[in-house]
């Protein structure tokens, strides 16, 4: 009977050692996962900026140390080099990040319409062979206007465009003014403030034109335009007869007030050089006390550099130290044409 048991005990033995071996033979091995590589984010892609800039000898670069090259009429659009405020206004994006396309489209000279390019060729400045007589063409005139010669130059890619009208215009209607006034018989107060008016509103019936074209044809581009300094306390105004002083401040604080301020309002920012305490330093300007000088630009650039960037672009000021405090009329008329100061050529 003992030996039974034992023999049993040992066959029971035998099948669960068994049983063990089967289950070991036939488990499943699992292979350790291999650590995950941390790869690196994606690199943002750039921002593209295609930018056209529309201007004047401004837009060139006159007065500065490497202005634009200006042959004969719309500059070379990329101006390598240049240290005026369009390649400066270029660099500082491209600095920010992003990929620039620039278009400069700046001719010497110009003014903002054909309206009133008729108007100021009507009257050669002071000293010229054709004072108070018809501008000489391509001696003397003032050679083009932004909506003729340079909007058809639009690509119409555009993701930003600049836009600073008004310099020449202002000089221009300033002299055609004088001229007025030095006529024989002399124009009256009234009839040059009569004058000044009629201008202010043709600038104000271009520069719509003119934004309305921008907006058709580059459909996708966000437009900032540059306001103007008061002319008679730049430089070259502060050495302008007191009746000339307050004609240039008339037309252009006029402008301004009257016709770039307000587009503000319609979403359209607008950077103000008027209230800009940089836009009246001498140590910013060119010999010829009207065209900035490499600091000048600097500082121009970095104001549409501001409001570029900004949230919420600020609005013009009304109230400074540089819009006068009594109304905007000529109140003594200028005894002759002006010299032509704002004529720069490259």
């Amino acid at each position: 009977m003992k030996m039974t048991i034992r023999f049993a005990s040992l066959v029971a033995a035998f099948a669960f050692g068994s049983a063990l071996a089967a289950c070991s033979s036939n488990s499943v091995k699992l292979t350790p996962q291999p650590t995950a590589t941390p790869q690196p984010s994606p690199t943002p892609t750039p921002a593209a900026v295609h930018y056209t800039a529309i201007g004047a000898s401004d837009a060139v670069g006159y007065g500065a140390s490497v202005p634009c090259a200006n042959p004969p009429t719309v500059a070379v659009p990329t101006c390598p080099g240049g240290t005026g405020y369009v390649p400066d206004l270029a660099k500082l994006l491209t600095s920010a990040g992003s990929v620039v396309t620039l278009n400069d489209l700046g001719i010497s000279g110009a003014v903002l319409g054909p309206d009133i390019l008729s108007t100021v060729n009507m009257y050669g400045a002071l000293g010229t062979p054709d004072e108070c007589m018809p501008r000489t063409a391509g001696v003397d005139a003032y050679p083009a206007d932004f909506i003729t010669a340079e909007l058809p130059h639009l690509t119409g890619t555009e993701t930003l465009v600049t836009v600073f009208a008004g310099g020449n215009d202002t000089n221009g209607i300033a002299n055609a003014a004088g001229c007025m006034a030095a006529a024989n018989p002399p124009a009256t107060t009234s009839q040059i403030d009569a004058f000044v008016a009629t201008e202010i509103g043709a600038f104000g019936a271009d520069l719509e034109t003119l934004l309305g074209a921008v907006h058709a044809k580059a459909p996708n581009a966000k437009i900032y335009v540059a306001n103007l300094p008061n002319f008679a306390l730049i430089p070259v105004g502060q050495e302008q007869s007191v009746a000339g002083q307050q004609l240039l401040s008339a037309i252009s604080v006029g402008i301004d007030l009257q016709v770039i301020d307000p587009i503000a309002a319609t979403g359209t920012p607008v950077i103000d050089l008027l209230c800009n305490p940089q836009s009246y330093v001498p140590a910013n300007f060119y010999t010829d006390g009207f065209h900035p000088n490499d600091a000048g630009y600097a500082a121009f650039a970095a104001a549409f550099y501001a409001q570029i960037t900004a949230t919420t672009p600020a609005a013009p000021s009304s109230t400074c130290s540089y819009i006068p405090t009594t109304n905007l009329k000529v109140r003594t008329l200028p005894s002759s044409a002006f010299p032509d100061f704002s004529r720069g050529k490259t």
